[in-house]
């Protein structure tokens, strides 16, 4: 079937064009137009009525939503969280863990690959591969993490994790100050998967040894990371000042207005520039939920969080454990708060995570790619989610 959506603004990869047109076939889009003349005949015409029309928003970093967490490692939870975050225009994500024991890490690795095959694959966001978020990381900047599952990689057992996950992990954020952590990474990289430092106290030489070693992002930046210490005086920068300096790390950035005010959101975009950031929900559970207690990671080992709605906290206040937003918001939060031009605040969250995985033929309104579309109103609400051509949420 060949569909036409035209009548609204287009967020091209390096502008948004008013006027123009996207065709689609067998789930592709098939030609970028900047005029509605001379088109292809089509079986069906959607008028956009002056709406935006978008890339699929790809999520790097989430663990949950609408009350479900992916370390429940239940079919239902998943579909529970990806149905939260499809409404919401995310088209495509990577399911995220938090420190757990070997045996819950491996189950959640099981339910993956059964959601992978699922029938409905096709009407819910698409996995893109197990953003594994510790357990190597740093106890001193562990966060929310629950410090019982720290592990250290000097003990090899992440040669245990590479197996259970068998082809299914796609990143894997650590500390690469720790002991074994050079071997850590050369065992991941030989696998295929992707690392980002992150919840590590790392000083800048080590992360641009770790950058050598093949960590290509950032995680979460600012937060559970080192920055300026005094050391006999003299300042040396940790990883939030290494992860702004260094191009080839590119950055993940909560932009919920919570984690990081509108000041360092602009200072973000100025240091690492546009296609530096991508932007993440790091949602929990609580995501798309009224404010109460949640747990933070699998109902049999999670840690009891307060989310006032704005924002998840420890129950001692003294650390955020994730965020409870959506993609959409990111975008509003950004375009509208930070003033980043719509065009670059949408590549933050399609077009540079596709990049970041070596995905080609997602996250850019181009012919050739694939037709995950998301409509939204000019105010940056989500009206309506396409995956591969075919409409799977409506609002209202």
């Amino acid at each position: 079937m060949r569909q036409i959506f035209y009548g609204g603004t287009l967020v091209l990869p390096h502008m948004a064009c008013t006027g123009g047109a996207v065709v689609v076939e067998n789930g592709l889009i098939t030609q970028i137009s900047s005029a509605t003349d001379h088109l292809p005949d089509c079986d069906r015409k959607i008028d956009l009525q002056g709406d935006l029309l978008t890339p699929g928003l790809i999520d790097l970093h989430v663990h949950g939503g609408g009350g479900g967490d992916f370390m429940d490692a239940t079919p239902e939870s998943f579909d529970t969280v990806l149905s939260l975050h499809l409404k919401h225009g995310t088209t495509a994500l990577c399911p995220t863990t938090l420190a757990a024991s070997i045996k819950e890490l491996s189950e959640m690795f099981a339910v993956y690959r059964q959601m992978c095959a699922d029938s409905n694959a096709a009407r819910r966001p698409q996995l893109l591969g197990v953003h594994l978020e510790g357990p190597y990381i740093a106890a001193s900047m562990k966060g929310a993490q629950d410090e019982a599952f720290i592990r250290s990689p000097q003990d090899g057992s992440y040669h245990e994790l590479l197996r259970c996950a068998d082809g299914c992990l796609r990143i894997w954020t650590a500390a690469p100050e720790l002991p074994g952590a050079e071997e850590m990474a050369q065992a991941a990289r030989r696998a295929g998967v992707l690392l980002s430092v992150g919840h590590s106290e790392a000083r800048l030489e080590q992360v641009q040894r770790a950058v050598e070693m093949g960590y290509t992002m950032a995680t979460h930046l600012y937060s559970s990371m080192s920055t300026i210490v005094r050391e006999n005086g003299v300042r040396c920068p940790g990883v939030l000042e290494a992860a702004l300096l260094t191009d080839e790390l590119m950055a993940e950035v909560i932009a919920d207005g919570m984690h990081l005010p509108v000041s360092l959101l602009k200072l973000v975009v100025k240091t690492k520039g546009a296609k530096g950031v991508l932007l993440v929900t790091d949602a929990m559970r609580g995501a798309g939920m009224p404010a109460g207690e949640y747990l933070l990671g699998s109902l049999r080992q999670g840690q009891c969080v307060y989310s006032d709605g704005k924002i998840a906290r420890t129950m001692d206040g003294r650390s955020f454990a994730g965020s409870v937003a959506t993609a959409d918001h990111l975008l509003r939060v950004m375009h509208q708060q930070a003033g980043v031009p719509l065009w670059q605040a949408v590549l933050m969250m399609t077009e540079n995570p596709a990049r970041a995985l070596g995905l080609h033929t997602l996250g850019r309104l181009c012919a050739g790619c694939q037709a995950d579309l998301v409509r939204f109103s000019p105010q940056l609400y989500v009206r309506q989610v396409y995956r591969q051509g075919q409409l799977v949420y409506a609002a209202g």
